[in-house]
């Protein structure tokens, strides 16, 4: 349970409905049910009931609002305080990465972008795509620079796509199955992916359907790690395989160390990034330029790669 949740409850039953509800708090009328939605599935209880007027509390959710009043005025006095005695709010801009822009995109714009903004700290996130738009969607982002999923469907993201670009699986230099054409021949492999090691199951979705699509068992995942560093580390020293972006097959970092495995199934295969955040959410003026950077440096980068 958390105090928005609460808020929504308050709005959606003093303006007697979601669609009034969703104006008032400047959000929209699908996350606004959502909010709800997940909040009674969570404690298994109806707090609210279709009435002649539009929406009502139902019995239990007369009772629930008596305390969930009492918490949001207790919010209130805490925040009234905060604010008396706060001090220069320090800017921020907290930016999710997924494993690709991280390498290259982000880094190089994140020089310029400090000596225009020397005041204002960045905190990045590195995690998968899935993970980056669940950030976005509960404002613990400003915005994600990621590979773009095929199915992103929902009316509360905004996606600018940047480019475009490949995986590669790869392995070290001197892997005994680094001749193999076919993913077939890669079926005994153990793989690394890069994600979330809390939560298990998350694994590279795009790994499973490359086995699946050519009937193959299901893959045989060896690690997963939260950072890029740590994948590659578990690379070097072992006979594990990555689908990893191909472009580390000539960074500085790993060039002459990890070689493609140039399997049929993996050619032409291409994917998008680009820059998701939230629609209704307005970016801070940092925010927005950081983006706006990202989005001038990416076309550049485009146009010049053309030129070559």
């Amino acid at each position: 349970m958390r105090i928005q949740q609460l808020r929504d409850l308050q709005a959606v039953v003093s303006h007697g409905g979601y669609r009034a509800a969703a104006r008032a708090l400047n959000v929209s009328q699908a996350g606004l049910t959502r909010s709800l939605a997940k909040l009674e599935e969570e404690y298994g209880v109806a707090l609210l009931q279709r009435a002649h007027q539009g929406i009502a509390l139902s019995p239990e959710g007369e009772e629930f609002m008596s305390y969930a009043r009492a918490v949001l005025h207790e919010a209130d006095r805490a925040e009234a305080w905060l604010l008396k005695t706060r001090r220069p709010a320090i800017k921020q801009v907290k930016v999710g990465v997924s494993v690709e822009p991280s390498l290259q995109l982000v880094p190089a714009v994140l020089k310029d972008f400090r000596q225009a903004f020397p005041k204002t700290t960045v905190h990045l996130t590195q995690r998968s795509s899935g993970e980056l738009v669940a950030a976005v969607l509960d404002n613990r982002l400003d915005f994600a620079v990621m590979r773009l999923p095929q199915n992103l469907g929902t009316d509360d993201l905004q996606v600018q796509p940047l480019y475009s670009s490949r995986a590669a699986i790869m392995a070290r230099e001197g892997h005994p199955l680094r001749g193999a054409t076919a993913v077939s021949q890669l079926a005994a492999c153990h793989w690394i992916v890069v994600g979330d090691p809390t939560r298990p199951g998350q694994q590279d979705e795009s790994i499973q359907e490359l086995f699946l699509q050519h009937r193959l068992r299901e893959p045989t995942f060896a690690a997963v790690s939260d950072s890029i560093f740590g994948a590659i580390s578990m690379l070097l020293d072992s006979d594990c395989v990555a689908r990893l972006p191909a472009q580390l097959l000539t960074h500085p970092m790993t060039v002459g160390k990890l070689v493609e495995i140039e399997v049929a199934e993996q050619a032409g295969l291409v994917h998008q990034i680009g820059i998701v955040s939230k629609s209704m959410r307005l970016l801070s003026p940092e925010a927005g330029q950081l983006a706006a950077m990202l989005r001038s440096f990416a076309r550049l980068s485009a146009t010049l790669t053309r030129i070559a």
